[in-house]
């Protein structure tokens, strides 16, 4: 079981870029292909990578100008600058010539590679294109790790302050407990400072709580009930994990929650090898989904003395199943 998969990326990225900038500009070339067979081969790095290409497809003609023409490019935004950076490590990673990145190099330092040292090239290069691209990967780790904290303290304060009357609010009414549960939810968010509005007219009713934020860059979190009880089991879980991931392909995102509130007394595991902050995740198609189950339901005994407590798991299977069914069902209705 991988616990503390992100973190771990964290330190693996930070110590192949340290590793990457102190090489000498003979084998800098080829150690920057491992770097980038490195990223690759880590769906999470591959999901964030796709956003930004996605976000920022124009970058690409003018990384051809600057690895094809050795011309000089400098964008004002940062986001445009660390797509600039994807794409020209990307095509020099294409490259066969060994020296291309120190051309680069030269060319930003305005001097020809006949009259520099080639170590001071390489480090123009480095500060140019390879440390932004490294700012903006760390950066997108971080964030989600500062959304899994988060959502960690919203579960302890639910489960030990507010369990019981969370639970009332779901069994007065169960038609809308569900939609009451997310506002909760995202009112818990908006007090923690997360920048996304919801339109008011859409509060009365309106459980689609990500379609109705009026922003590009809507949080993608997906609420659901687990209590088999109301014919909301496996399958109706399996089907909010394919809603969120099917929110992820429409807004170009890498990462989804599907935050879970238990009310019905049993134990729900996902079976999935990967935790992170204690959450574990699944990531399908470079597309990472975390699971966040909320335990409200009222329990009469402490959990020592509880006895056996029967357990639901939902495989890593049963969820790629879903998504297939449903995009049977699509390519049908095509």
């Amino acid at each position: 079981m991988y616990v503390g998969y992100i973190q771990n990326l964290h330190h693996k990225i930070e110590k192949r870029v340290k590793k990457l900038k102190s090489e000498d500009w003979r084998i800098f070339h080829f150690s920057l292909k491992q770097f980038w067979g490195f990223l690759k081969s880590h769906h999470i790095f591959v999901g964030v990578l796709q956003d930004l290409e996605r976000t920022c497809p124009h970058m690409e003609t003018n990384s051809e100008k600057i690895v094809r023409e050795f011309k000089v490019i400098q964008v004002d935004d940062e986001l445009e600058n660390a797509a600039l950076s994807y794409f020209v490590i990307k095509k020099c990673c294409e490259e066969p010539s060994s020296q291309v990145e120190m051309k680069i190099g030269a060319t930003y330092l305005n001097v020809g590679i006949r009259n520099n040292n080639e170590n001071v090239m390489l480090k123009r290069f480095i500060a140019s294109f390879l440390d932004s691209l490294y700012a903006y990967l760390d950066e997108a780790i971080d964030d989600q790790r500062a959304m899994l904290a988060l959502l960690t303290r919203y579960k302890h304060k639910c489960e030990w302050f507010q369990r019981n009357n969370l639970n009332e609010s779901w069994s007065n009414n169960t038609s809308k407990g569900e939609n009451i549960l997310s506002y909760h939810l995202y009112e818990y968010l908006h007090d923690q400072g997360l920048d996304f509005f919801i339109e008011p007219s859409s509060i009365d009713g309106r459980i689609d709580m990500i379609s109705i934020q009026k922003n590009d860059d809507p949080l993608l979190v997906e609420i659901k009930i687990f209590c088999p009880e109301k014919s909301k089991g496996t399958s109706y879980i399996a089907k909010g994990f394919n809603q969120i991931y099917q929110y992820t392909l429409k807004y170009n995102k890498p990462f989804g929650y599907l935050v879970i509130y238990n009310v019905s007394g049993k134990d729900l595991r996902f079976g999935s090898n990967k935790i992170e902050q204690s959450f574990p995740f699944m990531t399908h198609n470079n597309k990472t989904i975390f699971f966040i189950t909320i335990d409200i339901f009222p329990h009469e005994n402490p959990p020592s003395k509880r006895g056996h407590l029967e357990t639901v798991e939902i495989t890593e299977e049963n969820l790629i199943k879903i998504i297939e069914e449903q995009k049977v069902i699509k390519d049908i209705i095509k």
